[in-house]
């Protein structure tokens, strides 16, 4: 009992009858092969009949396959009979082998198979004569004259053949010298990119050294800021220094605001010189930066030349792969034209012998004739054979070139990826640049405020001064008034009224009152900073104790609770 598979198999197989297999058919003719559907089956146009040789396991075993004739029929309606032409050129060449046909759908199930057959070559008649054989062939003129309208017509066909070998010699040619331009020019591109290198490393080097002055740079900013901030706790202590200098001025003179006047001064204009060649230092460096970037841009443009010359030596590429198709069917072409001649000749031999027994001179000139003929074909078969081996060539070298091709591409990745980074890296330092500006303007600030207290010191340093003239000349009005009254005489003091006169009594308490208001001065003594008064101090001592106070020179914030780091984070924090 057969299994459902096998059932199936055959159920299908039986979709598609062929009609009338002969056992065998002749080699280099056409094929036609005759079938029918079955009424329950409807075809595709993606349907495919193919020559398989017999013992074959899959439906990727065909030797050759020819697609359905396109049918309007429907589901239902009698079957017809259909055909399937296959050309000489794609059918097999051997005798032994056995075939059959093989009707496959679009899904790749088949559904019929034909009965196996063969290809067998004609039987030619013996050409040989017998000496037994007492036959006597006759030729007319008019036979004379199709052979030698024949050979007219073959010694045409070998003309065109020729002028066709010609055509495609020159063609080859031209390809050949197309593929020397490409590779001259694949030279040139290949300098190109070495110099493309070269340029890249001297970025590269150029970078590395940019990179280094940065980071130079950077650490002097650094240690710039670290003197800023000294010197604003210097500018704190000097402010400070001053501020006890004013008070003492009013007594001991403007002797030590002067000295460290001249110190701030100097401290500024040293500043200012730092500040001068910081800015000399990073015009520098963005000059280098405007030759990094211009030259980049120049390697912005060459690769933008190369990818289009690259792009070109593809279109050149492309246009030889059609050229070279052209040609290998050309040459094809010419094979089969060479298989057409060669069946000629074999039917001019044939009437050649025919013609052998009953003509004795123009038998010479047939033989001549063909042996010309024949010498001009196998010419020919060599010129092909040239051909081929050129295109072979040609196609070789085309591949190299391709090869070359995808090698220069790799290359220009690798060149725009370092482009990339060589970018990247310029983009940092330009940030750099700008942190490095904005530190110079911090100090440019920085700058401005110690020129405005030294301002301003000068400003109280002259107001003392004139205090201090206007101070010098009261005492000396009251030199002079207490000399004019001591010089006054005694008449004059006795004749003043009785009731202005002072008893001593009366002096003392004037002088108990004007202790007493001193002493209420000196008890109403209070801190400017921290405002606590002391009522058994003098100035001096005051003076001391508000010196005492750590102040922030911007907040004017009382620090002395903190520690140095903490007290120096909160000064730099005003600048920012």
């Amino acid at each position: 009992m057969e299994s459902p598979s096998e059932e199936a198999a055959a159920e299908s197989f039986s979709q598609v009858v062929f009609l009338d297999i002969p056992h065998s058919y002749p080699l280099s003719t056409h094929v036609t092969c005759y079938y029918t559907l079955a009424s329950a089956y409807q075809p595709d146009p993606r349907d495919w009949v193919g020559i398989f040789k017999v013992g074959w396991s899959s439906t990727k075993d065909y030797h050759t396959f020819v697609w359905v004739e396109h049918s309007l029929d429907v589901v239902g309606q009698e079957s017809v009979t259909r055909q399937a032409v296959f050309k000489d050129y794609y059918l097999p060449k051997d005798e032994i082998e056995f075939y059959q046909f093989c009707y496959v759908d679009n899904a790749g199930q088949v559904r019929g198979a034909s009965t196996p057959f063969c290809f067998k070559r004609p039987v030619e008649q013996s050409m040989e004569s017998s000496p037994d054989d007492d036959l006597l062939v006759i030729t007319t003129q008019e036979q004379v004259e199709q052979s030698v309208r024949e050979k007219a017509e073959l010694q045409k066909e070998l003309d065109q053949m020729r002028e066709e070998n010609e055509a495609l010699k020159r063609a080859l040619q031209e390809d050949q010298q197309n593929v020397a331009n490409l590779k001259g020019q694949n030279e040139q591109k290949e300098k190109e990119k070495t110099q493309l290198v070269q340029e890249l490393d001297q970025v590269t080097e150029q970078n590395r050294n940019l990179t280094s002055t940065l980071e130079q740079q950077q650490q002097e900013m650094n240690n710039l800021k670290d003197e800023i901030l000294v010197q604003k706790t210097k500018q704190m202590e000097m402010q400070q220094q001053l501020s006890a200098a004013e008070r003492k001025n009013q007594i001991d003179g403007s002797s030590l605001s002067e000295e460290k006047y001249n110190r701030a001064l100097q401290k500024i204009n040293q500043l200012q010189e730092d500040r001068v060649k910081l800015r000399a230092t990073i015009d520098d460096q963005v000059d280098e930066i405007n030759k990094l970037n211009s030259k980049l841009r120049e390697l912005d443009r060459e690769l933008l030349i190369t990818r289009d010359s690259i792009h070109l030596v593809q279109v050149d590429l492309q246009s030889c792969e059609k050229e070279k198709e052209k040609v290998s069917a050309e040459l094809q072409m010419l094979t089969r034209n060479l298989d057409e001649v060669k069946r000629e000749k074999q039917a001019l031999c044939r009437r050649l012998s025919q013609q052998e027994p009953s003509q004795d001179s123009p038998d010479e000139d047939l033989k001549v004739q063909y042996r010309t003929v024949v010498s001009q074909l196998h010419d020919a078969q060599a010129k092909l054979a040239a051909e081929k081996d050129e295109s072979k060539k040609a196609k070789k070298q085309a591949e190299m070139l391709e090869n070359q091709v995808q090698h220069i591409k790799k290359q220009m990745d690798t060149v725009v990826t370092s482009w990339e980074q060589e970018q990247r890296k310029s983009s940092k330092y330009e940030l750099q640049l700008r942190e490095a500006h904005e530190a110079i303007a911090e100090k440019d600030s920085i700058i401005e405020d110690s020129e405005q207290t030294l301002r301003f010191l000068r400003h109280e340093k002259e107001e003392l001064v004139r205090q201090k003239q206007n101070l010098a000349s009261d005492i000396e009005g009251l030199r002079k008034a207490y000399a004019e009254l001591q010089a006054a005489s005694p008449a004059d003091a006795t004749s003043t009224n009785p009731e202005q006169t002072q008893t001593p009594e009366q002096s003392e308490n004037l002088y108990e009152n004007i202790g007493s208001g001193a002493e209420a001065e000196e008890e109403l003594l209070v801190c400017r900073h921290c405002q606590e008064s002391f009522p058994s101090i003098t100035r001096n001592e005051l003076e001391q104790h508000e010196q005492s106070h750590r102040m922030c020179p911007f907040c004017a914030m009382i620090c002395d609770n903190m520690e140095q780091s903490v007290f120096e984070d909160h000064v730099y924090s005003h600048e920012l």
